[in-house]
């Protein structure tokens, strides 16, 4: 039955200030709530700001693992912190993550070293740095010039 598959595996591990997650099988309507439970697990013990999920062992992803990332993602930001993603260079997850765009909601890198080497440079906050930096105050809109009573 499709219900009975196994979920995919989720091994969590520190290096150093970072913590990882490697989602190994695939995540499907039918996978995705045992993942999610083991995700939400793995934040309830994640005192570090700066977060790896790798996803190059993914064989198959569903738009309900995008669902359960994009939560993740949502819940680290809300903590200030900083999230990559591992997307292997011809995987399904990195195909499904450009059709849909996410590329553009995630930061994303090709290997686990080059993402746990971005957040040990870094830092958790480097991102809303960089978007601080990138998005100055709005300039005001310029004051009309008072015009006489014929307009000009």
């Amino acid at each position: 039955m499709p219900g009975d598959r196994e979920p995919p595996q989720v091994q969590s591990w520190r290096l150093g200030p970072v913590r990882v997650l490697r989602l190994i099988g695939e995540l499907d309507a039918v996978t995705v709530p045992a993942v999610a439970v083991r995700l939400e697990e793995a934040l309830l013990t994640f005192e570090d700001l700066s977060l790896v999920v790798d996803l190059t062992q993914v064989t198959f992803i569903a738009s309900a693992g995008v669902g359960v990332l994009v939560r993740i993602r949502q819940e680290v930001q809300r903590r200030g912190g900083r999230l990559i993603v591992v997307l292997a260079p011809q995987g399904r997850a990195r195909r499904l993550f450009e059709l849909t765009r996410m590329v553009d909601h995630f930061e994303v890198r090709l290997t686990l070293p080059e993402a746990t080497r971005a957040l040990r440079q870094h830092g958790p906050r480097a991102l809303l740095a960089d978007k601080i930096r990138a998005d100055p105050e709005p300039t005001p809109p310029p004051t009309p010039i008072p015009r006489g009573p014929t307009g000009i």
